[in-house]
């Protein structure tokens, strides 16, 4: 079942057309256990700086709420609430949602974890005061490794698209393809709950009204992940 699985995501992933949001992934790459249910909550911020045509975007608040379902020993499911950081200043940041699977591809005893992280985001955002609706689709790969008994470091990598169908041009002037990776780090504060800060750069290059857009973006942001098996099991 699992090389099924594994197979599905690496057809999807050499053509392309998995889907994902965000270049941070506030997680680690161990999947959450079967009927075990974790929840996550933050916020972060957003730097680009755009080469053509020159300018800087900053939104210093991008909230961030998602849930996680294990659904077998190597697999699970995710569900996002979130703004969406579009690099264009004419497009303001709205609130978007996204569902992602996550498939671990190592054994649960190895040093390192890594696993492949696939799904699709939607947003109703605003250019000029117009509402339109906007995809996410990307993929996402990530490798996770303990320094010690609470404390973990992860590394990912991340591949998404962003179009606007629905604005004048469709999705082949409206557009943004990003490219980045980012460093996290997650640590339990007890058994019950973790913190989860993380740090990424990005490289873009689109059009907004089929004007080229090209730049380099940052997120930072941080999450408390809460685990409600555990939690219901310490009561």
């Amino acid at each position: 079942m699992n090389k099924k699985i594994l197979a599905y995501f690496l057809f999807f992933l050499i053509t392309g057309y998995a889907k994902g949001q965000w270049v941070l992934n506030f997680g680690t790459a161990t999947t959450v256990q079967p009927k075990d249910f974790i929840f996550i909550s933050g916020t972060g911020t957003q730097f680009t700086f755009m080469k053509t045509p020159a300018s800087t975007n900053f939104t210093p608040f991008l909230a961030h709420a998602g849930m996680r379902l294990g659904l077998t020993k190597n697999f699970d499911i995710g569900y996002r609430l979130c703004t969406v950081p579009l690099p264009w200043s004419t497009v303001a940041p709205t609130l978007g949602s996204a569902v992602d699977v996550k498939l671990r591809l190592t054994n649960h005893t190895s040093l390192w974890q890594c696993a492949i992280i696939a799904g699709d985001g939607y947003a109703y955002i605003k250019i000029l005061d117009n509402n339109k609706s906007a995809w996410s689709p990307g993929i996402a790969v990530s490798a996770t490794r303990p320094i010690n008994k609470k404390t973990s470091f992860t590394l990912n990598g991340r591949l998404l698209q962003t179009t606007i169908p629905t604005a004048i041009g469709g999705s082949e002037s409206n557009y943004v393809n990003i490219i980045g990776g980012s460093i996290g780090m997650a640590t339990n504060l007890n058994p019950v709950i973790a913190i989860m800060p993380e740090i990424g750069i990005f490289n873009l290059n689109g059009k907004i009204n089929n004007v080229q857009n090209n730049g380099i973006g940052f997120q930072a942001g941080v999450v408390l992940k809460t685990d409600f098996k555990k939690a219901a099991s310490a009561k």
